[in-house]
């Protein structure tokens, strides 16, 4: 069971079966308004494409010869003191991210001229700031922004090699870092009112931990599920306390609390599609050709004169259906930027790249860090696009640059 957990092609039947069926179930019973023909067509279409895409990589990487010693020989040893020279730089730089989205704040109280304590004490109204504050910088690329993506994406690396330690690892000091990176995270999480960056960097933890017992298979599988319970635990946790903060379940006018809180839950899963449908229904002719798609790329090359200015926002429009969400699946980027054969195309290289990078993960963390990147974007395809951030990119060139570490020989690390 733990190798379907990080398998590209069950992670994403998966995840869309499931917010299809939700979706599909809320047009039945009415939960949505009106209900668009083509969504369906659209999801069978980019499930289609992406298993034939990694089917088809899968199918000629069988054919091709074997060239793991020749990879393996590119990286350098994970000794125990790289390993906690690496996880300490990961924590340090969780920290200092921690910091700066403090000083975000404040920036942000200043700015607007609300009072600190006025702002702190209403959550609603910090998060609408910050949404504003971050959307009204897209593009002109604030050096605080920036220095927050470099650091949150070195802490994430950290959790991959974290998911490694807690499986290979044999003393209690990996139970210590645990907690210092749960800490962490989880204060961000807080003061940024955002429960993604920590369930992506639960995500990238327990995700790295399965790939590690595939690779070295010193456990009981079913040792190793239970595990993975207390991320779930942490995560909704978590849930629970934003939405606490926010009062997001009271929203949808349930007669109580809880009926509110399970009612966001689903609407968190199945309300991207319905929006997706409508974003279909009132999409105009004309295309963005990547500006969506490859938003962190291009708003440097709009920086340097290198394009025209882009209209593309961070945060999208809201629609109510008959609540409100602002999320629409990573469809939308893909259909706004090249329509239908976007669909066909986009999901087919996801596909095909994973299942290429299913073998060089078991071999260098650059690749491994790579490839459960690409299973988060997987997991969240069915919410929003992670790849509008910058952060993920960063992630992915920092672990090719600095954390070059074979994967092979870790059974007796000595931590």
């Amino acid at each position: 069971m733990a190798q379907y957990l990080v398998n590209p092609l069950f992670l994403y039947l998966t995840v869309w079966g499931v917010a299809t069926s939700l979706y599909v179930a809320g047009v039945h019973t009415g939960v949505f308004p009106r209900y668009a023909p083509q969504v369906v067509w659209i999801v069978l279409l980019n499930t289609g494409t992406f298993t034939l895409g990694y089917l088809t990589s899968h199918m000629l990487g069988s054919l091709a010869p074997d060239r793991g010693d020749l990879l393996a020989s590119r990286g350098v040893p994970l000794t125990a003191e790289r390993f906690r020279r690496s996880l300490k730089i990961a924590l340090a730089c969780g920290v200092l991210a921690l910091l700066l989205c403090a000083a975000r704040i404040l920036i942000i109280s200043e700015k607007d001229q609300i009072s600190l304590g006025q702002l702190v004490s209403n959550p609603a109204l910090l998060r609408g700031r910050l949404v504003a504050y971050v959307n009204s910088g897209v593009y002109q690329t604030r050096l605080t922004t920036m220095a927050i993506s470099i650091t949150s994406s070195i802490t994430s690396l950290g959790f991959v090699l974290l998911g490694i330690l807690l499986y290979v690892g044999r003393r209690r000091s990996r139970y210590v870092y645990l907690s210092l990176f749960l800490g962490v995270s989880l204060a961000l999480a807080v003061l940024n009112l955002s429960r993604k960056g920590l369930a992506v960097d639960l995500l990238f933890l327990a995700l790295s931990y399965l790939c590690a017992h595939g690779l070295y298979r010193q456990r009981k599988t079913a040792a190793v599920l239970r595990n993975l319970f207390a991320p779930v635990a942490i995560a909704a946790v978590l849930f629970v306390l934003i939405d606490a903060l926010l009062a997001k379940s009271q929203h949808f006018g349930a007669q109580n609390r809880m009926t509110g809180l399970l009612f966001s839950i689903y609407w968190y899963l199945s309300a991207p599609l319905a929006a997706f449908g409508e974003f279909l229904t009132t999409r105009q002719d004309g295309y963005l050709m990547g500006q969506s798609l490859f938003l962190p790329l291009y708003k440097w090359l709009s920086r340097f004169g290198l394009a025209p200015p882009s209209s593309v926002a961070l945060y999208t429009s809201k629609v109510y259906i008959p609540h409100m969400v602002n999320v629409y699946t990573y469809l939308r980027n893909i259909y706004e930027d090249f329509g239908i054969w976007g669909i066909a195309v986009v999901p087919y290289l996801l596909g095909w790249i994973s299942s290429a990078l299913r073998v060089r993960a078991r071999l260098l963390l650059p690749y491994l860090n790579i490839y459960l990147i690409l299973l988060v974007l997987i997991i969240f395809s069915f919410y929003n696009y992670l790849l509008i951030s910058n952060q993920f990119y960063l992630q992915a060139l920092f672990g090719l640059v600095f954390f070059r570490f074979r994967l092979k020989g870790l059974e007796d690390i000595g931590m």
